[in-house]
């Protein structure tokens, strides 16, 4: 399966059948109380989103190279910027992200929280009914995390050293600086599983190739599972999401935060229409559902400074970090310029370098045989 990551341990009536199957409210009814009596957390600023953060404005990270390295080769490379969504939607970062490439998969999620799992067994793959269908071994392990509340996702974020992010971060990766109607930049038969696909089940994370965004190569921003996101702003006017004037600012329908990009019970969408409709659902903070899962990110100069400087590298392992700077590309280059001229002994940010200027001219050349 192309993309897929490594192994570590519509029609309006289709909306009742979607928003009933997460357990959400319909335009005009009221939206499900929170289940499992989380408070309501206020949301994690850009600043102030490294939980891990030390006094010297460091994250704590592990000291094992070889899991930071696997960390990065699951992390994209999104370069700071901003775009405007029709008129009035201005979304974007002022700093470069690390950004999950793949939706938080299960075998990720048991291994950073180990003996200690959150979320209810209805949710875990081992205690699911059995399905009659054929799958494929791995496919448990690396379908999408599903079913914890917005806090908890928030602190899965922070083991990690990051953060859920924000609905301005979350549609700037999405859409890009050329503000694409859907992540792929076109839309073509089986580019997200959404309900046309017909599989109506979550896959394994990456594979649906031909849906990652051009660029970045972020997989699943449409379908597959909502994702948590911190709460968006207050109501901006003339937009609407799917569960219409459900906006986290309007007191009436008690849902405070929202969840984005659509599940596999999604009828075929845009994450943005020419009517100024996000896709989008309004829920609350405790909500629970096999169809929402989470994607983490993390500001890339604090993340990069804050990798140990006493890593030793065999041949193996610069050769994965090259790797990783050749799939960010010239994106990256302008930042680990700038951190190796502020650290040249830190042994991170050369091979990083090395592999983000390979990239870059491998790139040029490609586009100059087009």
């Amino acid at each position: 399966m192309t993309g897929t990551p490594r192994m570590s341990l519509c029609p309006h009536r289709w909306w009742g059948l979607a928003l009933a199957s997460l357990g959400l409210a319909a335009c005009g009814e009221d939206a499900q109380a929170p289940g499992d009596g989380s408070s309501v957390v206020p949301a994690a600023s850009s600043a102030s989103a490294s939980a891990s953060a030390t006094s010297t404005n460091r994250l704590v990270l592990s000291s094992d190279p070889d899991l930071l390295i696997e960390e990065l080769e699951g992390l994209a490379f999104v370069p700071s910027g901003r775009t405007f969504i029709g008129s009035a939607l201005d979304v974007g970062s002022p700093v470069d992200l690390l950004v999950d490439r793949y939706e938080v998969w299960n075998a990720r999620w048991l291994r950073w929280t180990p003996g200690e799992n959150p979320i209810p067994d209805a949710y875990r793959p081992a205690q699911r009914v059995a399905d009659p269908r054929p799958r494929p071994e791995a496919w448990s392990e690396l379908v999408p995390a599903v079913g914890m509340t917005l806090n908890e996702a928030r602190e899965f974020a922070e083991r990690r050293s990051m953060r859920l992010l924000t609905f301005e971060e979350w549609l700037w990766c999405a859409v890009g600086p050329t503000c694409r109607l859907v992540p792929a930049g076109r839309r073509q038969r089986g580019f997200a599983n959404i309900l046309d696909t017909e599989l109506y089940r979550a896959t394994p994370v990456g594979a649906f190739e031909s849906g990652r965004t051009p660029v970045t190569g972020i997989y699943d921003m449409l379908g597959n599972v909502w994702e948590w996101i911190e709460p968006p702003p207050e109501r901006m006017r003339h937009w609407n999401i799917l569960n219409d004037t459900a906006w986290p600012d309007d007191a009436r329908f008690h849902a405070p935060t929202w969840v984005l990009g659509g599940s596999f019970m999604t009828p075929d969408r845009l994450l943005h229409t020419r009517d100024h409709r996000l896709t989008a659902l309004a829920t609350t903070f405790g909500h629970r559902s096999n169809q929402v899962g989470l994607r983490c990110c993390v500001d890339a100069d604090l993340y990069l400074v804050s990798l140990p400087e006493g890593s030793r590298w065999n041949e193996d392992r610069r050769q994965r970090l090259e790797a990783v700077g050749a799939r960010w590309g010239s994106r990256a280059t302008v930042l680990l310029e700038d951190l190796l001229e502020r650290q040249p002994a830190h042994p991170w940010f050369v091979p990083l370098l090395n592999g983000a200027k390979y990239g870059s001219r491998n790139g040029a050349r490609s586009r100059s045989t087009r």
